[in-house]
Parts: structure tokens; C-alpha cells; sequence
């Protein structure tokens, strides 16, 4: 139990048990802070994922039994690199509709080019209404960690008492993998993604290591214009069709709306989730 004193000065302190006194604002922020150390140190050294985890949530490893589905993502990182003349990049993955494979083909982009051991990956959920990323890599179990969101609304560049961009970012048991999940889920997300805020979170994540390839998993334009706003951002769009799902006159809707200058390509899949 706390009691409320007021100072000469009329600023309001809070009296804990022990006797300390704290001004509210500044008790927050600790707390908050120091929520985000704990979950730092819960994920900072995470098991890597054993061979069955890799094959339950579908991402691809070295000496895989299934050779074409890991030579298929072997090749599709050797074109956006050609496309890219080796630097590193931000590559947004959206579909005509929703369960086209998006979600399954940003993690094993990533996945592709952590194989290379000079490369990093970072894939960031920006699927706000409906996030996936953090079960299909195994990333904080039932906790609801800090994320995207979290920073869009507070960044530490506006507030030093705010988010950084290492607080939102988590390994994922999966060498040279990271993950930025989207964090408490939004509504409005519109106004997240078209935020400077988010244009400044993928400058800052791109610019600081030369290695790192992004791969943001974003809606389908049949769910929310999201991916529109996020294409402005991105270097390259990868659009994913499943097999049966969109009709060849959808896929060419889709594809003029983002333009040749950004769609770089479109991948087919079964329509993994």
C-alpha cells in the first residue's frame, strides 16, 4: 500500500513501503525498463531449435530430406541478391489473399540466408491484425512480449525513457535469425505503419549492420492497404500466390499496383499460412 504526499513544490510523490520516495513518471519508466531487461534476459541465449521444432513449423535447414523446397529458397536468396548487386535490403512478402504463403516465405528467406555464415536475417511482423511470426519460430510461448508497436509508440529516439530498437529485437534458436514481433496488437495499424516513426525503425535496423538482410511479413491487400504504405519503405516487393487461390487477372491487379520498380517477383506456393 502507497501513500501520496505533496511536496513544497506541488509536485506529487508516491511513498513506497521502505520508505523511498519516487515520483510517479519516473517509477513507470523504471518498471518498464526494467520489464525489458527481464525479457532480454529470458531470450538472450535461447536453445537453438532441434530438427523436429524446424520441421513442425516448416523452416528449412542444412540436409534437409526435402532437397527442392531448401534449393528453392537457395535460389530465390541468390536472385534478390543479384537483384540487390549484394547489398543488403528490406523485401516486404504480401499476397493477393490471406493464407498465400507470405508468412512461411519471409521465415524461410530468412532462413536461407543465415545459411551463409556472412550474412544475417531479421524478419519483422507487420502483419498487425493478424501476426504469426512469433509461433512459427517459437518466440515467447504464451508471454506477450514487447514489440513494433511497443517502439512506433514510444521510441527511445523521442522519449529517453522509451523503446529501443535492441528492446524489440529476439533470436529465434535459429543461428543469425532475429525477430522483431509486432507486440500489442492494434486496430488502427494504418497509422503505425505510415508513421515516421516506422520509417526511422527500418533505417535504423538496415543501417546498422551492413550483413543484415530484412525480411518484413506484411498482410494481404484483400485484408488491410498496409502493405501499400509498408512498399514505400521496402526496397523490393515479393508477392506469394497459392496454387488455385487468385485468379491470373487478381495477380495482375496486385502486381501493377506496386509497379515494376518494386515487384520483383512472385512466388507460388500450397498456401501455407
Amino acid at each position: 500500500m502507497t501513500e501520496d504526499t505533496e511536496t513544497e513544490g506541488g509536485m506529487e510523490e508516491t511513498a513506497s513501503p521502505d520508505g523511498a520516495i519516487t515520483e510517479p513518471g519516473r517509477s513507470a519508466n523504471l518498471e518498464k525498463r526494467l520489464m525489458s531487461a527481464k525479457q532480454i534476459a529470458l531470450m538472450k541465449e535461447p536453445l537453438p531449435q532441434s530438427i523436429s521444432q524446424l520441421k513442425a513449423r516448416k523452416i528449412i535447414y542444412p540436409g534437409m530430406k526435402d532437397r527442392e523446397v531448401l534449393d528453392t529458397f537457395r535460389r530465390l536468396r541468390t536472385k534478390l541478391l543479384q537483384i540487390s548487386n549484394g547489398e543488403n535490403f528490406i523485401a516486404m512478402l504480401t499476397s493477393v489473399a490471406p493464407g498465400s504463403g507470405a508468412s512461411f516465405s519471409a521465415t524461410n528467406l530468412a532462413a536461407a540466408f543465415a545459411l551463409d555464415d556472412t550474412k544475417t536475417a531479421l524478419v519483422v511482423d507487420c502483419n498487425l491484425r493478424n501476426p504469426v511470426q512469433h509461433k512459427r519460430f517459437g518466440v515467447g510461448g504464451k508471454r506477450e512480449f514487447i514489440g513494433l508497436t511497443d517502439y512506433i509508440e514510444n521510441p527511445e529516439t523521442l522519449d529517453p525513457e522509451g523503446w529501443s530498437v535492441d528492446d524489440i529485437i529476439y533470436p529465434t534458436g535459429i543461428r543469425r535469425v532475429s525477430l522483431v514481433p509486432v507486440g500489442k496488437r492494434r486496430e488502427a495499424s494504418l497509422e503505425y505503419v505510415a508513421s515516421a516513426h516506422m520509417e526511422a525503425f527500418f533505417s535504423e535496423v538496415r543501417d546498422r549492420y551492413p550483413d543484415r538482410f530484412i525480411f518484413v511479413d506484411a498482410p494481404s491487400l484483400s485484408e488491410s492497404p498496409d502493405a501499400m504504405v509498408l512498399a514505400e519503405i521496402c526496397d523490393m516487393v515479393i508477392l506469394c500466390v497459392a496454387y488455385g487461390k487468385s485468379t491470373r487477372s487478381e495477380i495482375a491487379q496486385v502486381a501493377a499496383e506496386f509497379g515494376n520498380d518494386k515487384l520483383v517477383g512472385v512466388i507460388f506456393t500450397e498456401g501455407n499460412p
